[in-house]
């Protein structure tokens, strides 16, 4: 430690305190003849004159404010991390090192590199974790979200390397090699797994769509690889929930490297989640069977939303509509002219009318007054057909004086008070570069419930007039589009930018607004999706309402998990600020309905949601171990490749690599120099001296 002195005053300053306390001393006892006995020698008074210059000089020299600046060298050593694969590839084929004795070998190598560096270990799979003694369990593997993570946790401290024990199989992330934390320290990597092939046959891939609706048919692509298995025959079957069989198939192998792969047609029966279990028969010679099995899971939703669309004429916006609304699976959409339309509309989630009323459809007003009011949700595209007065009649949420046929051009306005949906700021950036649509000339009245998400702007005038907005009463939702030109939009957004998508999100946003229907139960419970996988932590969510539909949770919740084959799980929902959340943490491969209670002021409210968890078989599609990936990792880091019978070596490597250095830190202080007791204990001595000299050798 190295220490300064500073002060605000220059350094001849302390002249000024030498003589002050010269001056002090000398008034004292420099004219008095005597201060002891006549015959005292001169030299006490000589004692007495220093004593009093020490303790003046030294106030005044305090009274100078003088600073204390100390530096201080911090050496921090390097940490290595020890990084080590805990993926079950490596418990499928670890290689010809005894599992055993590695630990024993990882072990020893820690407590070798603790004696000159700062060691922190961690296993990795899917995520990092603290290690402790591998199990080669996990199911996912990703290096590359392992060394990100490292840097994150210590991106603080001096880390010197990192030591990598792995097969270098990873099927998660991106490849380590283009990581960019992968060149700031050396990688000395423990290449451990198998490099041979094997005779193996395996379900490399299958390929279904994880969500179709009820009733219709999708494909499962099956793809085969089997190696050194050649003039064998293996039997590829594919089972559905209800036990029967959609595919059993032979395969005749007819090369050492084999590939193969097919498709089999199944049928979305019934709503749920649907597992079809994959299976391929062993293989006399086969070493690794647990790759022989898959499962596909696949959600049938019976909730296609069916959309109406009444028109009056025909009209470009009819179909443009229909395309956009028809990029969403989710919708099935009837279009049909009003005055040919015999079908029943209570059937409809949805009903847009186009153009209508009009004086064309006078005919089918009795039908547009039954539709408007029913509880069925509306939407309204005005057009140069539309008869303002009837509008006006059949609704009173939008009222419009003036006429449909001599329109203006207007431009969208959006309103960032708009709270029904959002909208991407690509889109509101997209629109005002769009062209106008032509709106109804007139004066518009609106109600005050309603939310308008663009108004209009003619030429450069913004008005108060809505284009786009949209109201819910007593759940009746009702939207108006007031104009037409929606076909011009998707044109021109398609010309500009070779898309539809602001146009398209506009209008489902709108559609979705529509149709979701209102959930008025009083108590909720869901899970963020239906399928996990096998090392997913379950999480439920609840929330209660009370008589005003405001969010509580005054009283507790509890959760049962009962599996389909019979075993519960009780659990206690947490409350959160007002609503309940509960982990259920890893739950076995299954099928499985969530059922949650509360009692609210003496009433009981259950709720419950179902939810299927997946096995995840990735470790067991690859286990030929990718030591070159690991040697081109060490090498660009400038570390080395081991094996894990010279592991051993890697600390003398460490020590040998001038990049492993520690740190040194030069931190500074400053504190006044009077702050140190010290001081006040010198000059406290000083004049107690004096005083006791003074009291017992002479006169005071």
């Amino acid at each position: 430690m190295n220490t300064a002195f500073i002060s605000a005053y220059p350094w001849w300053f302390l002249l000024f305190c030498i003589a002050i306390a010269a001056v002090f001393a000398y008034i004292l006892y420099g004219k008095q003849k005597f201060i002891f006995e006549e015959n005292e020698s001169k030299w006490w008074k000589y004692g007495m004159a220093t004593l009093r210059f020490l303790s003046t000089f030294l106030i005044a020299f305090l009274l100078l404010s003088f600073l204390l600046k100390s530096k201080n060298t911090i050496e921090e050593k390097p940490i290595i991390v020890l990084l080590q694969d805990n993926s079950s590839s490596l418990n499928t084929s670890f290689g010809n090192f005894p599992k055993e004795k590695y630990a024993q070998q990882l072990q020893a190598l820690q407590e070798k590199l603790k004696e000159k560096y700062d060691v922190v270990s961690y296993a990795f799979g899917k995520t990092l974790a603290p290690l402790t003694t591998p199990t080669y369990t996990e199911k996912q593997t990703d290096i590359s979200n392992a060394i990100d993570e490292v840097f994150v946790r210590h991106s603080s401290q001096n880390i010197g390397a990192i030591v990598l024990a792995s097969d270098g199989i990873f099927n998660q992330g991106n490849s380590p090699l283009y990581n960019k934390n992968a060149l700031r320290v050396p990688f000395y990597t423990i290449a451990l797994g198998d490099t041979s092939i094997k005779k193996d046959a395996v379900i490399k891939s299958v390929h279904y769509p994880e969500l179709v609706y009820l009733g219709d048919q999708f494909s499962i692509n099956v793809q085969i690889e089997a190696n050194h298995l050649k003039g064998q025959s293996t039997v590829l079957s594919i089972v559905a929930p209800n036990g029967n069989s959609i595919l059993n198939k032979v395969i005749d192998i007819n090369e050492d490297r084999f590939f193969f792969q097919t498709d089999a047609v199944a049928n979305a029966d019934k709503p749920g989640i649907l597992s079809y279990k994959i299976q391929l028969k062993k293989v006399n010679g086969e070493l690794i069977t647990e790759n022989n099995v898959d499962v596909a899971y696949v959600e049938v939703i019976d909730g296609r939303q069916k959309i109406l669309l009444l028109y009056d004429a025909p009209h470009p916006d009819i179909k443009a509509l229909r395309n956009a609304i028809e990029q969403n699976k989710n919708y099935q959409i009837d279009v049909a002219d009003i005055k040919k339309y015999n079908g029943n509309y209570k059937d409809a989630d949805l009903i847009i009318l186009h153009g209508l009323p009009s004086a064309g459809s006078a005919t089918q007003l009795s039908l547009l007054q039954k539709i408007i009011s029913s509880e069925k949700p509306i939407l309204f595209v005005l057009s140069a057909n539309t008869n303002l007065g009837m509008f006006n009649s059949l609704q009173q949420t939008l009222q419009i004086s003036g006429t449909a046929q001599s329109g203006n051009d207007v431009f969208p306005i959006y309103l960032s008070s708009f709270s029904k949906f959002t909208l991407t700021e690509s889109t509101l950036k997209t629109i005002e570069a769009l062209p106008p649509l032509l709106a109804p000339f007139g004066r518009y009245a609106i109600s005050n419930n309603t939310d308008v998400l663009f108004r209009q702007q003619i030429g450069s005038i913004p008005t108060e007039n809505p284009l786009m907005a949209f109201n819910e009463i007593n759940g009746k939702k009702m939207g108006f589009i007031c104009g037409e030109g929606i076909w011009r939009w998707r044109i021109n957004e398609f010309a500009q930018y070779k898309h539809f998508s602001a146009t398209d999100e506009i209008i489902e946003k709108s559609i979705q607004f529509l149709t979701v229907k209102s959930d008025k139960r009083r108590f909720r419970v869901h899970t963020a999706k239906k399928l996990f996988n096998a090392n997913d932590a379950i999480q439920l969510d609840a929330e209660l309402y009370n008589e005003s539909y405001e969010l509580i949770n005054d009283a507790d919740a509890t959760c049962s998990v009962r599996s389909e084959d019979g075993k519960d799980y009780q659990f206690t929902f947490d409350k959160t600020i007002n609503a309940y959340s509960l982990n259920a943490g890893i739950l076995p491969v299954g099928n499985y309905t969530a059922t949650a209670k509360v009692n609210y002021k003496g009433k009981a409210y259950s709720a419950s949601c179902n939810f299927t968890v997946r096995d995840v078989l990735l470790e067991t599609l690859n286990t030929q171990a990718n030591h070159s990936l690991l040697s081109i990792l060490a090498n660009q880091s400038g570390g080395k490749l081991f094996y894990p019978k010279d592991m051993q070596n890697i600390a003398q490597e460490i020590n040998e690599n001038n990049k492993v250095t520690s740190i040194l830190y030069d931190t500074f202080s400053t504190r006044p120099l009077i702050d140190l007791k010290w001081w006040c204990f010198i000059i406290l001595l000083l004049l107690i001296s004096e005083w006791f000299i003074r009291k017992f050798k002479g006169n005071i």
